[in-house]
């Protein structure tokens, strides 16, 4: 998985061309209101991007739009976008984000608000298409890369939102992603290894952050990333991630570097090697108050997995399928030879619940039936309420410590 871009510079931030200083001076003017740029414009989608936030006035995008190279806006005020009638395609080769929404040391201050207030971030609808873009330097199995396609940035998603640079502060409040339509790959047979770029929506270091109501095809990575910021994941963040759909990526929805508050519900998830994850890269560091409930989970390697959580509550899900091929493979990507239903690694805390699951194995041909399915795998001596879960025939262990 990548690592957090450190977000300490401005050389991509606002130029649009080498001899762009006149747009480069609109770019920075804090009263240029925004405008829906001509249709297909790079360098007018940019500019309207920017003088949105530099006004916090809402700006509506439509057309058709190549993404030549990567666009970073930097965030002052309020960023408000309604792209529901645009289109956004990578060009061949695009290494980098197709767009960062950034909080930047410095460069965020300003026409900042006169009260010195965060942003809010809202962006709303749009379809990505990113089968073109190179994969980045850190995508999950780089064995699967193509050389054509290894890409050198350590992020390559569809949309990314960073509401601090390295170590702070947060300068977004509350970040949104409403209605997106993702692409990494065109045509259902292809699988999450075929995909172009990155994650789909990554977001980081905002207070509170929230994707719903999306969806995701083909992506190399996670369809919907989020992590806390800091070094020590000192910039928390709380994240709700709901009622989105999520098909043939290496991971559906996954949380990193200890955000806390973290809820999964109401999404449908289907063919990943992880379904939706909790997952630790600070050594030490706990996320706490998560919440995974209502998701159904069909043919992931594991299901539900959470690394270093403290009072987890896994409750109403349906991980069906367990066993069945994942990116086209009778073999578990990923998993050592078994598939889990929900995995608890080093689980913490009083208040750890796993009610009224349903699991389900696919039992369709004998090989299936013959691999090895755990509805429940834990680790840690943690108390854990288990009550109401049904299993099929084809589970073959329902609680095990490994």
């Amino acid at each position: 998985m990548k690592k957090i871009k450190l977000l300490g510079f401005l050389s991509i931030a606002l130029s649009l061309s080498a001899t762009s200083g006149l747009a480069q001076a609109v770019q920075n003017s804090c009263t240029k209101k925004p405008f829906n740029p001509a249709s297909g414009n790079y360098s007018q989608l940019v500019e309207a991007l920017q003088r949105a936030t530099n006004t916090g006035v809402p700006v509506t995008i439509t057309g058709d739009f190549t993404i030549s190279k990567p666009i970073t806006i930097v965030v002052r005020k309020d960023l408000t976008v309604n792209a529901s009638g645009a289109s956004f395609t990578s060009a061949a080769g695009l290494d980098g984000d197709m767009f960062s929404i950034d909080a930047v040391k410095s460069a965020s201050d300003q026409c900042r608000y006169s009260n010195k207030r965060n942003a809010n971030v809202s962006w709303e609808g749009g379809y990505f298409e990113f089968s073109k873009s190179d994969n980045s330097a850190v995508v999950p199995i780089q064995s699967l890369v193509p050389s054509s396609r290894q890409g050198v940035q350590k992020t390559g998603d569809a949309l990314s939102i960073r509401g601090a640079w390295t170590n702070g502060p947060q300068r977004i409040d509350n970040a949104l992603v409403d209605g997106v339509l993702m692409r990494g790959t065109l045509g259902s047979d292809k699988v999450f290894s075929d995909a172009g770029g990155d994650s789909g929506v990554f977001m980081s270091s905002v207070k509170r952050g929230e994707v719903r109501n999306s969806e995701f095809y083909g992506i190399r990575d996670a369809g919907i990333y989020v992590s806390a910021n800091g070094q020590n994941a000192n910039m928390r963040s709380e994240y709700h991630l709901i009622n989105n759909v999520i098909k043939r990526a290496y991971d559906g929805i996954s949380s990193k570097r200890g955000a806390d508050g973290i809820v999964m519900r109401g999404n449908e998830i289907v063919d990943t090697a992880v379904g939706l994850s909790i997952k630790q890269n600070l050594p030490g560091r706990v996320a706490s108050n998560i919440t995974i409930e209502n998701n159904e989970i069909n043919r992931s390697v594991r299901g539900i997995l959470l690394e270093n959580t403290r009072n987890s509550k896994v409750n109403g899900n349906a991980i069906i399928n367990l066993g069945g091929k994942v990116a086209g493979s009778e073999s578990a990507l990923g998993g050592g030879g078994k598939y889990r239903g929900v995995t608890f690694e080093n689980l913490g805390g009083t208040l750890n619940q796993m009610r009224n699951n349903n699991f389900s194995a696919d039992g369709s041909t004998s090989q299936r039936r013959n691999k090895t399915v755990i509805a429940l795998s834990k680790q840690g001596n943690a108390p854990i309420s288990i009550t109401g879960n049904t299993y099929n025939s084809y589970i073959d262990i329902r609680s095990v410590n490994e």
